[in-house]
């Protein structure tokens, strides 16, 4: 009876020595928290590729090339010249090309700043505001009774005596204006209006440039009238005049009663040619060997009669032929205006 009681307790603790053994193999570890230990942050799915359109090609039809141009009302044939260029463009580059007219300069700016013109007409003006603000490059220029740009000169009345600094054989000055326009500081001079930039601005600037003083001026609003206000005397000791693409004292409004103006008030000196025509610029995302197409097939253009006279048309403006230009043409005048407070937004339309 011992025996047997002593084997059955030896079997039941050999059992559970096995049971415990058992559980331990069986049984999941306990994780514990520890507040030093950061929980590892799960990693983002990997994003899926996403499909961006390829632009077609700028000139495509898709894509077409884009010519700003400001229209002035109630101009004949204006807009038909407009979409014959666009007709004669399409088809000598094999390229499409389409316009958007506009009615003020403010509205084309807005359209280059977003990228909605390629290329545009601007007049000087119009071209110093939108290069400033890095909108475009100068690409092609009229030529214009002769020449690209013209400047201005000073007149001044016979009986004043001023010394001339003019050559009419060369339709120039050797002299500086500094050298020239000494001789008239302290004095009055006719200008035309505070929005003209030959008739007002460009003569300031070479006087500020040149530290000469001057009176206020008097405003006679046209380049006749300034020649007339000098003709007849006491109103102004001189007056300015644009120069170089004409003489306006030559106008049939001033010689036909003013017979002898050319003696009366002649030439004290002329600049060279600081103010570019009107010209035709760039958006700076064209590319450049595009640029160039478009340059050299306008310029071949401009040189044919039917090309000349449509150009001419659409412009509302003389066009000779159209010459390469480059934004340096503008520095001199850049240089000009800086000596005054001229605000270029008030010369634009």
């Amino acid at each position: 009876m011992a025996k047997t009681g002593m084997r059955f307790i030896l079997a039941l603790a050999i059992s559970l020595m096995l049971l415990s053994a058992c559980n331990s193999l069986t049984r999941q570890p306990t994780l514990e928290f520890n507040p030093m230990t950061t929980t590892p942050e799960l990693s983002p799915p990997t994003p899926m590729p996403t499909y961006t359109p390829t632009p077609a090609p700028l000139g495509s039809f898709e894509n077409p090339i884009v010519i700003g141009l400001i229209i002035q009302e109630n101009v004949a044939g204006q807009a038909e010249a407009l979409q014959s260029v666009l007709l004669h463009l399409s088809e000598g580059l094999s390229l499409s090309f389409t316009t958007q007219t506009f009615a003020n300069y403010v509205d084309l700016e807005l359209a280059l700043q977003r990228g909605e013109v390629d290329m545009a007409w601007l007049t000087t003006p119009e071209y110093l505001l939108a290069s400033q603000k890095d909108l475009v490059s100068a690409l092609l220029v009229t030529n214009h009774l002769g020449v690209t740009a013209y400047g201005i000169q000073f007149l001044g009345h016979k009986d004043a005596n001023f010394q001339s600094y003019y050559d009419p054989l060369t339709n120039s000055s050797q002299a500086t204006a500094a050298q020239a326009l000494t001789q008239l500081a302290g004095l009055r001079p006719c200008l035309t209006q505070e929005d003209s930039l030959s008739g007002y601005w460009v003569p300031l600037g070479y006087l500020s440039q040149s530290n000469i003083s001057y009176t206020r001026p008097v405003l006679t609003y046209s380049f006749s009238s300034s020649i007339r206000a000098l003709y007849i005397k006491g109103i102004c000791s001189y007056a300015v005049t644009y120069a170089l693409s004409a003489d306006p004292r030559t106008s049939s409004e001033v010689i036909s009663d003013l017979t002898d103006v050319i003696d009366k008030v002649p030439i004290i000196w002329i600049s060279p040619p600081v103010v570019p025509n009107l010209n035709l610029s760039v958006s700076k995302q064209m590319e450049l060997t595009l640029q160039n197409r478009i340059s050299e097939f306008l310029r071949n253009f401009s040189r044919e009669e039917p090309g000349k006279s449509l150009l001419s048309q659409m412009l509302n403006y003389e066009v000779a032929q159209l010459e390469p230009l480059h934004d340096t043409s503008y520095q001199a005048l850049r240089d000009l205006l800086t000596t005054t407070d001229v605000r270029l937004a008030d010369l634009v339309r």
